[in-house]
């Protein structure tokens, strides 16, 4: 954050880890603009993520269950570790093709994926790199798993995106109700170091609109 806003000269907004009034205080304190939050608002009592998808997530108490991997599709993602990411993660080249492949097949009616397109796919791979063509495929499939896990509610058959946060957040308030806790607490903070809106500099009282 500091090597950005030494860097530009537009608006800032800090994200990746904020869900408290305190990190809106230290993002404002070292010179941003407000925060963006994203799973902190995913788990929310307003949020549309079904019941047991958010249970999934507010059971979540240890950064050692949301990880990086790269076996859904060759790219780096953070997700919450469930069992179709630890199925990906053991399978051999062949073994994640062949995954990529079920998947695919298991909704053809969103990928289009039939029996005969399957067997050719599976074969054309063997010969070519099967590494490649299942990141391929899973990168066609993401869409599918996302709705699976974060639509439909099977959290153990879609993938779980997810910020290290997540294993901080234990509560499921109200849009309204996280933003004026937030807001409350960035105030009291800012008090704190007599840089909110009532010091010397002149500047205004903080408002909700600083956090996104």
């Amino acid at each position: 954050l500091p090597q950005v806003l030494d860097a530009v000269s537009v608006p800032v907004i800090a994200a990746g880890g904020y869900s408290t009034g305190r990190g809106l205080a230290s993002a404002l304190a070292a010179g941003a603009d407000g925060i963006a939050m994203g799973t902190r608002f995913m788990m929310t009592s307003d949020s549309p993520t079904p019941k047991d998808t958010l249970e999934r997530y507010i059971g979540t108490a240890d950064t050692q269950q949301i990880r990086v991997t790269t076996a859904v599709d060759g790219m780096r993602h953070r997700m919450i570790d469930n069992d179709f990411i630890q199925h990906l993660e053991s399978a051999g080249p062949f073994g994640r093709l062949w995954i990529a492949l079920r998947s695919a097949r298991k909704w053809k009616a969103q990928t289009g994926m039939s029996t005969a397109h399957m067997i050719k796919t599976f074969f054309k791979a063997i010969k070519d790199d099967p590494s490649a063509m299942s990141q391929v495929i899973m990168a066609a499939n993401q869409p599918v798993l996302l709705q699976r896990s974060m639509v439909e509610g099977f959290p153990d058959e879609g993938i779980l995106p997810s910020g290290q946060v997540a294993a901080a957040i234990d509560s499921l308030p109200s849009c309204e109700e996280l933003i004026d806790s937030i807001v409350r607490e960035a105030e009291q903070c800012l008090s704190r170091l007599a840089i909110n809106g009532h010091s010397e500099n002149g500047e205004q009282p903080l408002q909700a609109g600083a956090c996104t």
